[in-house]
């Protein structure tokens, strides 16, 4: 007999990570645990990916977005999309901007390549001898984010269905940062900084966030800056109604007060 499969989607952050622990102290089989890899992840997030691995035996399966065929570059795939792709108007062939530029509310054009990718590695796991239809795909949502889960049953399908084991359990954000604390994932301190730990560079994080990324990784911030530097002029610089450059500038004079 088919058990039902378990695969989690593992953003790397406190609630996916408590989310993947918990399902294995309870003995909940888990197929398969998978991470997106954008390539704008802080260190920090891929040393904890390798501590988690040794710490569960798992091999966690990273995902990356495919370039177009015919496609050559030394960027990485998002960096490609960020800075290169031709973006056609709706309903033409026309190329109206190159570069698909920041991520925003109404266009984060990440996110759909990630789910993608997430989707058609979910169909291939559906060929595999031993795994029971429908797949369960564990979302690390925690009980105290209930603005998250509107409208999500419209996702499932015959071959998968979305599971919220944290939500289930009654399971906050609070509550998913103190176990992992408590069982050594740390992640070198990010969280005492930010309140998500996903992409640096995502535009919707808060503006005092931004400030201390910019105070306190530098680096970070750098390469956010020749980011910029990578578009032209135009709405594909358009970061949080503003600019990182104009960003820059104006912490900067924030510290000279």
């Amino acid at each position: 007999m088919k058990h039902p499969a378990n695969v989690v989607s593992l953003s790397g952050g406190k609630d996916s990570t408590a989310m993947l622990l918990m399902l294995l102290e309870r003995g909940e089989p888990v197929a398969d645990v998978v991470f997106f890899d954008t390539g704008w992840e802080f260190p920090e997030m891929y040393e904890h990916l390798a501590k988690l691995e040794t710490f569960t035996g798992l091999k966690i399966t990273r995902l990356r977005a495919r370039l177009p065929v015919g496609v050559e570059t030394e960027k990485s795939p998002f960096d490609w999309m960020f800075s290169e792709y031709p973006v056609v108007r709706r309903g033409t062939r026309q190329v109206h901007m190159i570069g698909r530029g920041w991520p925003a509310a109404r266009r984060r054009w990440c996110t759909n390549l990630k789910q993608i990718a997430l989707k058609a590695h979910l169909l291939g796991l559906t060929h595999q001898n031993g795994l029971g239809l429908p797949l369960r795909q564990c979302i690390g949502f925690a009980a105290d984010e209930q603005h998250r889960l509107d409208g999500v049953t419209k996702r499932n399908s015959a071959y998968c269905v979305q599971r919220y084991p944290l939500v289930e359990w009654g399971v906050t954000e609070a509550d998913a940062l103190a176990y992992c604390y408590k069982r050594g994932f740390t992640w070198d301190g990010l969280y005492h900084f930010f309140s998500r730990v996903s992409c640096f560079c995502c535009p919707l994080q808060p503006l005092d966030e931004l400030r201390t990324l910019r105070g306190y990784f530098p680096d970070l911030w750098q390469r956010m800056l020749l980011m910029e530097s990578w578009l032209p002029e135009g709405k594909s610089r358009r970061f949080k109604d503003s600019s990182v450059s104009a960003l820059d500038a104006r912490f900067a004079a924030e510290e000279d007060l």
